[in-house]
């Protein structure tokens, strides 16, 4: 293949590839209710439950919090007294693939003054990625996480988030902006690439043109 053709074709790689491939997550911003994940588990508080409720509004917690929006207008609302649930979905992972897991967690104004706290546990298949506490999460604010993963083997994980709340009342979190994705090379890298062909094909176009006149 000629080096113009090479550099011609990793200049289409570099208009059609983003820094991040799609997010592997199903409904990761919870526009869609609890729509690609399922439930397990539950408390002591009738009718609560992990449910799904909208940001961006007067009272959306129901209990006088204002939650801004962060990813869409909706986010999972963790709310349940003496409480053991798990909220998780199937994803696939292929094998010595590095992937990035972000998302945002909010405390809730309304639930920062109650006596009991909670726990909220993200594992990924058997890999504990994270644990926070009532004690750490910020309260009136999201924020943000963001830890790296290599699968081992390639098959399907289980991405799950397990939240445990002591006994009423108990403080609240919210979730949302959940994603999980593997890098792929930047634009940059692929432009230094070009460019080293660039080059590599300046320089094999001198040597010929030297050589033929050695044996003119």
């Amino acid at each position: 293949m000629r080096i113009t053709s090479i550099i011609a074709v990793a200049g289409a790689l570099v208009a059609a590839q983003p820094a991040f491939a799609a997010n592997l997550v199903t409904n990761g911003s919870f526009e869609n209710g609890l729509s690609g994940w399922g439930t397990f588990g539950g408390g002591v508080t009738p009718g609560q439950g992990i449910k799904v409720i909208e940001t961006g509004v007067p009272n959306g917690t129901g209990y006088g919090d204002f939650v801004p929006v962060k990813d869409g207008t909706h986010a999972a609302y963790f709310v349940d007294d003496k409480a053991f649930e798990n909220l998780f979905q199937k994803v696939s992972l292929v094998a010595g693939t590095k992937y990035t897991l972000s998302y945002s967690l909010f405390a809730t104004e309304s639930g920062a003054n109650n006596p009991f706290g909670f726990l909220l546990t993200d594992t990924l298949g058997l890999h504990l990625v994270d644990i926070v506490s009532s004690n750490t999460v910020a309260v009136g604010q999201w924020t943000d996480y963001s830890f790296s993963y290599i699968a081992p083997a390639t098959k399907d994980y289980l991405l799950n988030f397990n939240f445990i709340s002591g006994k009423t009342p108990a403080k609240d979190v919210l979730l949302d902006a959940v994603n999980l994705s593997s890098a792929v090379p930047e634009t940059s890298t692929w432009a230094m690439m070009i460019l080293g062909l660039g080059a590599v094909g300046g320089a094999l176009r001198r040597r010929r043109q030297s050589v033929s006149y050695n044996f003119a």
